[in-house]
């Protein structure tokens, strides 16, 4: 059997934790992180489980203090013509509430600041088994399944429009490969997937009488993607793969209350909207005994707890050069564009389309074989589409990870 213990310790100034327009004030924020590995290795299959422990303490908002527990399997199992992977998680996580606060503060919501919850714990399950079968020295088709639960603890009875959705989504995909060359491939991907998500607010209809209003969405996706991987050589390739989506979208909205009277009490469904959209990747990367880089771009719709799904485009580039054997420095940069798929009319309350960009230079040194140190510095920029305002935030981190280098086989 397999052990390794690690620890890491994390040190960051953020002078925007919220990314609000005017922030309060700024934090000092350590991360200690414990963890253990257990598995075995075989000549045929290697079996991981993982345990890692967060304990995120803020100098300035001990109300964003929190301790994430998370749990991470994976098994692989390969022989001449056919190999399987299984990846599963479970996580209690810390989700920051980077809504903007309300401007007018009601104070019948008074639990945090503006009736805004702050900190909004998450608890995801996940699981992704994956099946690979070699049809030929250059052909292969893999079947894969994934599925992941997502839920918030939300404080009761907190009144306001910003609203974390539990959501639900699942993904069959299929994809046959074949290797025209040695240095060229093809593939094609067939996926089909399934989004539902709920929410529901309590609240007072003219001041007096409770009443609870929701939702409810399910979306289904059929996608259809062709791609293809080149190498240029040993040190460098390319990838890219370009489609189509197909989603289909089903929508409630419901108000209940205790009251029998019709006015308090009312159900209504959408029509089927469908959407289709495309969707891609591309990819190009290089290593070499300088360092390495690479650059990527994509457009793909992923599970959101808004309520909905949305639409992300993504450019980013990564950059590290090695000044020593010991010593390197690099840049990362990303861009990030989110868009809201809704079927509601009025959905000013729902849409949290935004433009997120990204610009982190770092340095690293491996001081032992054991102990790394890491000092970084990112600049975030923000803007949201529903008032067009720029949002910056600025943070440096210091992080210490010590990991024994004992692989050791336990009998």
């Amino acid at each position: 059997m397999l052990f390794k213990p690690e620890f890491s310790f994390k040190e960051r100034f953020d002078d925007n934790v919220r990314m609000q327009i005017h922030p309060k004030h700024s934090n000092f924020i350590s991360t200690l992180s414990p963890g253990v590995m257990f598995g075995y290795l075989a000549d045929d299959n290697e079996l991981n489980t993982r345990f890692k422990w967060n304990e995120l303490i803020y100098s300035s908002d001990s109300a964003l203090d929190f301790s994430e527990k998370l749990v991470n399997l994976s098994h692989k199992y390969q022989s001449e013509r056919f190999k399987t992977d299984l990846a599963a998680s479970y996580a209690e996580e810390s989700s920051i509430n980077n809504q903007l606060d309300p401007t007018v503060i009601d104070p019948t919501q008074i639990n945090e600041a503006g009736g805004v919850q702050l900190l909004v714990p998450r608890n995801t399950k996940s699981v992704s088994p994956t099946a690979t079968y070699n049809l030929n020295e250059k052909s292969s088709l893999q079947l894969g399944y994934s599925y992941q639960d997502v839920a918030f603890d939300r404080a009761q009875n907190l009144t306001n429009i910003f609203n974390y959705s539990d959501y639900s989504f699942q993904q069959y995909s299929a994809t046959a490969t074949h290797a025209y060359s040695e240095r060229l491939s093809f593939n094609l991907t067939g996926a089909y997937s399934d989004y539902e998500s709920a929410n529901q607010t309590p609240g007072l209809a003219f001041g007096l009488i409770p009443i609870t209003t929701g939702f409810s969405q399910k979306s289904t996706t059929f996608t259809y993607q062709a791609g293809l991987q080149y190498l240029f050589d040993e040190q460098t390739q390319l990838a890219f793969s370009a489609g189509i989506r197909d989603t289909t979208t089903e929508s409630t909205q419901f108000t209940s209350s205790s009251n029998p009277s019709p006015l308090f009490n009312s159900r209504s469904s959408l029509p089927p909207k469908n959407v289709v959209g495309n969707v891609f990747s591309a990819s190009l990367a290089r290593k070499s005994d300088w360092g390495d880089f690479s650059l990527s771009a994509g457009q793909q719709l992923n599970p959101a707890s808004t309520g909905q799904q949305q639409t992300s485009t993504t450019f980013s580039a990564r950059g590290r050069y090695n000044l020593t054997e010991r010593l390197s420095t690099g840049i990362n940069a990303n861009y990030l564009l989110s868009e809201s798929i809704s079927t509601f009319s009025n959905d000013t309350t729902r849409t949290n389309n935004r433009t997120y960009i990204t610009l982190s230079p770092n340095v690293q040194w491996r001081w032992t074989p054991e102990i790394n140190l890491d000092l970084s510095y990112s600049y975030r920029q923000q803007v949201i589409e529903s008032n067009n305002q720029t949002i910056t935030g600025d943070s440096v981190q210091l992080q210490f990870s010590y990991q024994p280098q004992i692989n050791r086989q336990v009998k």
